[in-house]
């Protein structure tokens, strides 16, 4: 063999030593970036799995504040519907004497007990008087009652004290009035023979 047969020879080894040598290295390299793409997915998704349970536990804790928010105003509205209630109730208010309608009943054997009663109101507080009337009784009345409507219960205490009857016979209208006619009467004065007792006898 001359010189230049083993001239070619040698250059084809070398070539395709060459060769060999650039497909092991483009394996390399791909398998490099094969293994970092798949930790780089790997990451990714541990990541996102992450971000996902902190997400979830955001949400429950923005569950848990609204429904103690929820329950706070509940709350609030509760007691204020149960204050509201309390005031409704408590309708009570002293009116002024004029605009109070009182009516006075004989319950005594004292003849112009009643009419006596109802000059006083009249004429020394200032109540609207409707009459004054025997009431139905055939017995003598021992102690002195005063009836009201309703919301007219500090003016009958009103009418109590400057009669000078007892606190305790203070009272709502009964079922059975011991009169015919109420009047529109807001006060009944039922008077007995505690304030008038009878001087014949």
């Amino acid at each position: 063999m001359n010189i230049a047969g083993k001239g070619v020879i040698l250059i084809i080894a070398v070539v395709t030593a060459g060769i060999i040598v650039l497909n092991q290295g483009l394996d390399k390299n791909t398998s490099a970036t094969s293994a970092t793409s798949a930790t780089s997915a790997t990451s990714e998704l541990g990541a996102n799995t992450q971000e996902t349970q902190d997400t979830d536990e955001e949400s429950q804790e923005i569950e848990q504040e609204t429904d103690t928010t929820s329950e706070g105003v509940s709350e609030e509205n509760s007691g204020g519907e149960a204050n509201e209630g309390s005031q409704s109730t408590s309708t009570s208010v002293l009116h002024p004497p004029a605009e109070v309608r009182v009516l006075v009943a004989n319950g005594t054997e004292v003849t112009g007990a009643a009419g006596a009663t109802l000059d006083t109101l009249v004429a020394n507080a200032g109540y609207n008087g409707v009459g004054a009337v025997n009431d139905l009784g055939d017995q003598v009345l021992l102690e002195t009652f005063v009836y009201y409507g309703q919301g007219y219960d500090l003016d009958a205490q009103n009418v109590r004290l400057i009669i000078n009857a007892d606190s305790s016979n203070v009272l709502p209208f009964p079922e059975i009035l011991p009169i015919d006619d109420l009047s529109d009467a807001n006060v009944l004065v039922h008077v007995g023979a505690d304030l008038f007792p009878d001087q014949g006898g």
